[in-house]
């Protein structure tokens, strides 16, 4: 699971009934965080679209979301 806050993100949503309130992909039972680790893991943008059988973008626009969260967390840290 990684560190980020999803409730700014467009596409993401926190659903009670689905996937017990875990931040998922607007429309998919897809966890954000599985997108992230798997890119973290090597796994290419591309690769996850077809593993998890999600549109392209939607799986860039997640990846860049999280990137921009954790560059806004490690200037916090930097302070």
């Amino acid at each position: 699971m990684t560190d980020i806050d999803w409730s700014d993100c467009p596409i993401v949503e926190r659903n009670p009934r689905k996937m017990a309130g875990v931040p998922t992909l607007r429309a998919w039972r897809l966890s954000a965080d599985s997108i992230v680790e798997n890119h973290d893991d090597g796994v290419s943008a591309a690769e996850i679209a077809e593993m998890f059988e999600v549109p392209i973008a939607d799986v860039e626009a997640i990846l860049a979301y999280a990137e921009r969260a954790r560059d806004h967390a490690h200037e916090h840290l930097v302070r």
